[in-house]
């Protein structure tokens, strides 16, 4: 085991959903003056806290306030609604699935998100603004194209306390530790 680990708790949609994102953005992307490298489905998930590089030896009291939130967190689902580019058209990063805000997603955020300060993590101090990244680009140009409305609806069944490994050939993700929704 490394002696950092890079992690983040987060929301992996069904297979099926997966593979619908990445056919819209193969689509999205033929729109684009950008060439934009399009993720696989399984790399596809909503971001619910990014915790960042820790060190290995906190991985188990990090495990452990992950797991408190069992029993904790309410049914949501994901209502995602458009393509976009995302911060912004202006000054893009990524191709991303835009993800409706609901007071549900909003709590569980903010468990997460107040729920590592015992452990030195901070609190991310940005507004959450869910959305599942569905391509990436190093090199943007000025693009015309904004939005691409869709509907997809999807129940969430757990969150998941995630390892990310990156390396040159891309992301690859580990699942440490799950933790089912009420009613999931």
């Amino acid at each position: 085991m490394s002696d950092r680990l890079r992690l983040f708790v987060g929301v992996f949609p069904s297979l099926s959903t997966q593979q619908q994102l990445r056919q819209k953005a193969e689509n999205y992307s033929q729109k684009l003056k950008t060439k934009v490298r399009i993720l696989a489905p399984e790399l596809l998930h909503l971001t619910i806290e990014f915790i960042g590089e820790v060190d290995a030896t906190q991985l188990n009291d990090l495990t452990k306030a992950f797991l408190k939130a069992k029993g904790k967190l309410p049914a949501a689902s994901l209502q995602i609604k458009q393509l976009m580019l995302f911060p912004s058209h202006r000054k893009p990063r990524v191709v991303a699935a835009a993800v409706e805000r609901s007071p549900e997603l909003d709590f569980i955020f903010q468990f997460f998100n107040e729920g590592f300060s015992d452990l030195g993590i901070i609190a991310e101090r940005r507004s959450f603004i869910p959305h599942i990244t569905v391509a990436r680009s190093r090199h943007w140009q000025k693009e015309t194209i904004f939005l691409t409305p869709f509907q997809l609806v999807e129940p969430v069944a757990s969150v998941a306390l995630v390892s990310s490994q990156l390396s040159p050939k891309g992301a690859k993700y580990e699942i440490l530790a799950s933790v089912w929704l009420q009613n999931a």
